[in-house]
């Protein structure tokens, strides 16, 4: 039985709407797909290709139509590639809407499109934190999904000084044990884990500092005692292209921008956000808003395309296991 996943539009000011309609296209078939977006950010996207309104997710049958879930009327004032506080709250609200669907059991998963963390304001960090509360998940983690490698963060949006402060053996052992069992659970019959140092050669023994001796290599050894295929704390600067050539399964990284710089680089538009811990899959694309080019119809959706087919795989994968 296909799987029923739910699509977020994001800021409607954005290219979120523009890659979906793109991309859905390349993969009706492959799941019932769900639109969450408001009326007017839909239909100024002038789509040509099949859909239906429907007003309840138990109309979303097998047909390989885009189901389009209107979560509000929305404002046809939203100016292209501009920050608003009304797009934020629609993108939002769709978010919402979505995240109780999965959460009730009528998705399967979810697939994201981008939003502006200033237009939506608050204390919102990001759709990955507020899908983990929603979910009243306190141990959840976000990854990135790449044909030839996949990578863990040990800290998200914070800092750089922030991130460092945070870092502990007890976060390593969690994290480590965390991601070991969520790759079961997705039944990845590989999960050898690679531990990412935080400083330059590892620190060189003590020379560039000792948080990867002090904190980071007793998590290692301890896991690796209970059985966990995990090793490390591998320099940096050649533990990637070591990870993508296959040297292992899965890289976890201390700070956002030491794993996303050589994902971006090693797999632009193939790698896909994935949030671990959620009770449902939730995939995204590795880019943003990108509101210079909204409205141009320019916008690739290769990357929408591949944090769709990942959701459809990641759900097929725990079905299956």
């Amino acid at each position: 039985m296909r799987a029923t996943i739910g699509i977020t539009s994001g800021d409607p000011a954005g290219i979120g709407l523009e890659v979906i309609l793109k991309a859905v296209p390349k993969l009706a078939e492959s799941a019932r797909w769900v639109l969450f977006t408001t009326r007017q950010a839909f239909l100024r996207n002038q789509p040509s290709l099949a859909h239906r309104w429907v007003d309840s997710l138990s109309h979303a049958t097998d047909e390989s139509v885009l189901f389009v879930y209107p979560v509000a009327e929305g404002n046809d004032a939203i100016a292209w590639g501009q920050v608003s506080s009304i797009a934020g709250a629609e993108a939002l609200e769709c978010l919402r809407a979505a995240g109780n669907a999965a959460l009730a059991g009528e998705l399967d998963g979810i697939v994201t499109a981008p939003v502006n963390k200033f237009a939506i304001g608050g204390s919102f960090h990001g759709q990955t934190d507020f899908l983990a509360e929603q979910a009243h998940r306190q141990r959840f983690a976000m990854a990135f999904f790449a044909p030839t490698l996949k990578v863990v963060l040990a800290t998200i949006h914070m800092s750089l000084r922030d991130a460092l402060a945070k870092l502990s053996t007890p976060l390593y052992v969690e994290l480590i044990r965390f991601v070991d069992s969520e790759l079961r659970r997705f039944h990845f019959d590989r999960r050898r884990i690679a531990v990412a140092a935080v400083n330059p050669h590892a620190g060189e023994g003590g020379m560039f500092g000792d948080e990867d001796e002090r904190i980071i290599k007793p998590a290692i050894v301890q896991c690796a005692a209970e059985g966990i295929d995990v090793s490390g704390p591998y320099s940096a600067d050649s533990l990637y292209y070591w990870a993508h050539s296959g040297g292992c399964d899965v890289v976890i990284a201390p700070y956002h921008d030491q794993g996303l710089i050589p994902v971006k680089l090693i797999a632009h538009g193939e790698s896909t956000n994935v949030t671990l811990g959620l009770p449902y899959v939730r995939t995204s694309p590795d880019h943003g808003t990108a509101f210079d080019i909204a409205g141009k119809g320019i916008a690739d959706e290769s990357g929408m395309v591949s944090a769709m087919k990942c959701a459809v795989d990641l759900i097929q994968r725990a079905r299956t296991g």
